[in-house]
């Protein structure tokens, strides 16, 4: 017998495309229960409002990222960052049209709306930063002396979302790749 009970998490997972697609103010509530399957009773009893379900995204969407880009390990610290930009590129790629970063449109279209999206964004890019800083500082013997971890990681992750953003504007593959690519040249023309 099928199990037709949705949890809190299925309906994460099977709304997270359509907001990022969309938006998630362009996205309404009717869209919402037809894309999760559950009915406005259930959406409700997971989540009190729609800004709820934007924070519980947020949160979702990092944890699945996180996992993504650093949970397949490398030979190194400095390997492990550019799988990291292989696997965003991978993932990118995948997305037909290109949608950019999940994360980074709501930092466009969340922190004005409601005030406590921008301290849960800062949040995550600030979690994503310290990541990335602590592979660098982990591979600092490769890097060359006048190299600042914790700028480079700064200087990363700002390009990233740079070549995100960008990706979706044009919405070429070839486009991103060469974005992604200054992302790894940058990393490249850091080391020794």
């Amino acid at each position: 017998m099928v199990n037709l009970k949705r949890t809190r998490e299925d309906v994460l997972y099977n709304v997270i495309d359509l907001v990022h697609r969309q938006g998630f103010h362009s996205t309404g509530l009717k869209e919402l229960l037809s894309s999760s399957g559950v009915s406005s009773g259930s959406f409700y009893n997971y989540f009190h409002s729609k800004d709820e379900l934007g924070h519980a995204l947020i949160d979702f969407k990092w944890h699945k990222l996180k996992s993504a880009l650093f949970g397949i390990p490398q030979p190194d610290a400095i390997a492990q960052l550019f799988a990291m930009i292989d696997q965003l590129e991978k993932i990118h790629q995948a997305e037909q049209p290109c949608a950019g970063c999940f994360l980074g449109n709501l930092i466009v279209e969340l922190v004005e709306h409601d005030a406590s999206f921008r301290p849960h964004l800062i949040k995550v890019f600030d979690e994503w930063q310290q990541e990335i800083a602590r592979l660098l500082h982990a591979g600092s013997s490769q890097l060359k002396p006048k190299v600042d971890p914790d700028r480079l990681a700064q200087q990363l992750l700002s390009a990233i979302e740079g070549a995100l953003l960008l990706g979706r504007l044009y919405n070429n593959p070839e486009r991103l790749q060469h974005y992604l690519d200054g992302c790894r040249d940058l990393l490249t023309a850091s080391l020794r």
